[in-house]
């Protein structure tokens, strides 16, 4: 049997039930002889002393467990960066596609930590610059996709998406999403994106409301320089970083964008995989025959 890792555990306080949750999971843990660490947040939730700040709470698991949803993953992303580990996601939000167990799976999460029969994907992650006027203004990470689109109030607006150095096309419409595989189930997806097995090495380009029908989405490999370009316009326009505002602006602008040198890795249960999310988060059944 392989030795359970250090786990640590970081609850989402906004979530209802949570402090019940992480009760039931301290019990489980002890009582599977696993050796657990709290930040100082859900140390308090616990009413327990010993918390540790996130920087030194990280030098010290081998696995995060977190209480929460696909957000709250994204959050803990954008704090660790290179320093991430492993997450085992038990959902407490809405959909979360990234999360491994349900509440009542938690007792199945434990149990898998201790003997190691669990499964293990590394997602890739986009690492970007934004450029304003040609001078760098921001640096940052996306797990989900970074998105060019028309600010509040804004008409159409035109993106250049170039590929490896070479214009591939030049957009009209609400916006531009550049999406990992794991955020093809996401924003993408919405805006007509195709669905992408979370191994594979590629990125999604994908248009917002395009003016013309021969505007489709575009996969390129994960190898690839992307840049999104953005001549001045007419309007304000706004940058996303999976879901959350970057910027607003309106003068010629430049978003950089290429694999990250490093990845998420994401623990799901030994009965888990991409269509089993799919069948239970999309309601997937398969045609009457």
């Amino acid at each position: 049997m392989a030795k359970a890792p250090r786990v640590g555990i970081i609850a989402n306080l906004s979530k209802s039930g949570a402090k019940e949750l992480l009760a039931d999971l301290l019990l489980r843990f002890e009582t599977a002889k696993i050796e657990v660490s709290l930040d100082l947040r859900t140390a308090d939730l616990a009413g327990q002393s010993g918390g540790l700040q996130l920087e030194e709470f990280i030098e010290v698991v081998d696995v995060i467990v977190v209480l929460g949803g696909d957000g709250t993953i994204l959050w803990l992303l954008r704090q660790l960066r290179e320093k991430v580990k492993p997450m085992a996601a038990i959902n407490t939000g809405t959909l979360g596609f990234l999360t491994c167990a349900t509440e009542e799976e938690s007792g199945k999460l434990v149990n898998a930590l201790a003997t190691g029969e669990y499964q293990q994907t590394d997602r890739i992650i986009l690492s970007g610059s934004f450029l304003l006027n040609g001078e760098k203004r921001e640096e940052f990470v996306a797990l989900n996709e970074v998105t060019f689109s028309r600010g509040v109030g804004s008409r159409v607006i035109h993106v250049e998406a170039w590929v490896n150095g070479r214009m591939a096309n030049r957009y009209t419409g609400d916006g531009l999403i550049v999406a990992t595989p794991t955020g093809s189930t996401a924003y993408s997806l919405s805006a007509g994106g195709p669905l992408v097995q979370p191994g594979a090495d590629v990125f999604v380009v994908t248009p917002i409301c395009p003016h013309t029908l021969a505007d489709r989405p575009l996969v390129v490999g994960a190898s690839s320089q992307v840049s999104l370009k953005a001549p001045e316009q007419r309007d304000d326009l706004a940058l996303y970083v999976d879901g959350r505002l970057l910027v607003e602006f309106s003068d010629p602008a430049e978003v950089k964008l290429e694999l990250a040198s490093f990845t998420l890795p994401l623990i799901s249960l030994p009965d888990q995989d991409f269509y089993t999310v799919l069948h239970r988060k999309m309601g997937w059944a398969g045609s009457a025959i």
